[in-house]
This record gives C-alpha cells, structure tokens and sequence, in this order.
C-alpha cells in the first residue's frame, strides 16, 4: 500500500491564532499549577515546606506574569493587524466609490482609458481617468495640453504617473499634401 502525503498550508493568520491558543494555554496551565501550589502551602507543617512551596508559587507567578506579557504583544499585533486591514478595506471602499460609473471606453485614437459622463457648470463633460493608475486604485484624472493644427489627435496626460494619451480627433487637424510631404522628405534638414 502507498502513503500519501499531504502538505497543509498555514496562513500566516492561522498561525498567530495558534500561538495565542498556545499561549492562552499555557497560561491556563501556569494558574492551575499556581492553585495547586496555595493548597500545598496551606496543607503545609512545617517552616521548611512552607518555604519550599512559596519559591514555587513565586516561580509560578513569574511564568504567569511572562506569559500575560506574551499575550498582551500578541493581542496588540493582532489589533494592528486589523486596524490596518479595516484602512486598506476603507481605501478600497473609498476607490470603489469614486470610480463607480466609469467604463472602459476606446477613444478614436484607439488608446483605452476609463470615461464617465459628468455634469460640471451645469455642462457636459467626459472625464477619463488614467487605465495604469485606475488599475493601481488610484484615481487620477488626464488633463489635456493644447495640440497644434498639425496633430491628428488630441493629448491629455496623467499627472500621476506621467503618462501620455492620444485622445479624439483633432478637428483642426489639417492634413499635409502629397506635395508637401514630398517636400518635407525631400529636404534635408
């Protein structure tokens, strides 16, 4: 017959959970020796048992007072663990929130971006934000810069990572002659 093996995975979560088990544990123990060691006291007859039974019991709180440290740092980690999750679920909240509406949209330039229709000065406008940033969960807005006549397209950039976009057609774009791009080509610069 074959054996199989099976590997378990522990999250790291799972594993502080059963260090504070343990150590909930350990403390439960270290209380109980401690009960047992005050009826030993009280049972006791003479000065040289009664001694005896002290130094244990003080040993025993000591053990008690370390192990409550430990759970004290444990329960300390565990609540800045959590505090920073319930930021990063509000972040994620809060970017879910300022992009709820915006699609992915292909402008005619062909470059994807996201855009929402929105009301600004009683107008209305398009917003598109930035594909590598929104996919960063961050919101970042293209701002367009002035193109010349001899644009195709218009540009918008990111100002957060500095990405540039090509947006919609230019329509005071005024396309070169055969004749002048025979010129430009047949110049030399």
């Amino acid at each position: 017959q074959q054996q199989e093996i099976c590997i378990i995975r522990i999250s790291p979560t799972t594993r502080r959970v059963l260090n504070v088990i343990a150590e909930l544990s350990a403390a439960m123990a270290a209380i109980k020796e401690t009960a047992g060691l005050a009826k030993v006291i009280n049972d006791a007859k003479t000065d040289a048992e009664v001694k005896a039974a002290t130094i244990e019991l003080q040993n025993k709180l000591i053990t008690l007072q370390a192990e409550c440290f430990s759970l004290g740092d444990a329960i300390r980690l565990r609540n800045e663990e959590i505090m920073l999750l319930k930021a990063k679920i509000a972040e994620f909240e809060n970017f879910q929130i300022q992009t709820e509406g915006y699609v992915l949209n292909q402008l005619e330039s062909g470059a994807f971006v996201y855009s929402q229709e929105e009301t600004v000065n009683g107008g209305t406008v398009t917003m598109h934000l930035c594909p590598k940033c929104f996919g960063q969960k961050t919101v970042s807005i293209l701002q367009p810069f002035p193109v010349s006549e001899d644009a195709p397209f218009h540009e918008s950039k990111c100002l957060h990572c500095e990405n540039k976009f090509l947006m919609n057609k230019n329509p005071d774009y005024i396309p070169l002659s055969f004749d002048e791009i025979a010129r430009t080509l047949g110049s030399n610069p």
